[in-house]
């Protein structure tokens, strides 16, 4: 702004604290159009979630900004009529999850391929719950493990097992069920 005035103006020091008043006011409404601006896109909200919390009448809140995040994000893409394309889009919106939907016989078939955590499946499960028809059944399978889970058990209590039978009796479970009453 100095630049833009006469240079008799440049020295004077009345006008340069006008200068440096003015300079600051406009560093902090451009740092307030640009946080507003950031508010617009939900992966980087942080106040805007409150009113969108409120808007979709959420009484629960999590603690985590990007629970909050997602939970918003899925409520706002599970909007329409419960396709396999939008409920698979929901879900998978959530970092995470990836999850395949299909439809037979009046149930959605929801079948994890990868989640990161129980609290995921929880989410999700709850998401797409509130999200279908009440019509429609819903059916949960889980897929994929990672050898943390079943902590609990040995090698040795495995022995007489063959690693498809193993395989197969974890599908579908984690250790101590889902999170959240599932």
């Amino acid at each position: 702004m100095l630049k833009l005035i006469h240079k008799i103006y440049r020295k004077d020091k009345v006008t340069l604290d006008l200068i440096n008043s003015l300079t600051a006011k406009l560093m902090s409404a451009e740092n307030k159009i640009n946080d507003l601006y950031k508010q617009i896109f939900l992966d980087y909200a942080t106040w805007y979630l409150e009113f969108k919390e409120k808007e979709m009448s959420v009484q629960k809140k999590a603690a985590d900004m990007n629970e909050r995040r997602n939970y918003v994000k899925t409520r706002l893409l599970g909007v329409g009529t419960a396709t396999k394309e939008m409920l698979e889009s929901t879900i998978n919106a959530v970092s995470g999850v990836i999850v395949d939907i299909n439809f037979r016989d009046m149930i959605v078939f929801m079948d994890f391929t990868f989640a990161e955590n129980n609290k995921l499946i929880t989410f999700s499960k709850n998401t797409l719950a509130e999200i279908i028809p009440y019509h429609l059944d819903l059916n949960i399978s889980y897929k994929h493990i990672k050898w943390e889970e079943p902590k609990k058990v040995t090698w040795g209590k495995m022995e007489n097992y063959t690693w498809n039978d193993v395989v197969k009796s974890v599908e579908g479970t984690i250790e101590k069920g889902y999170d959240g009453g599932f």
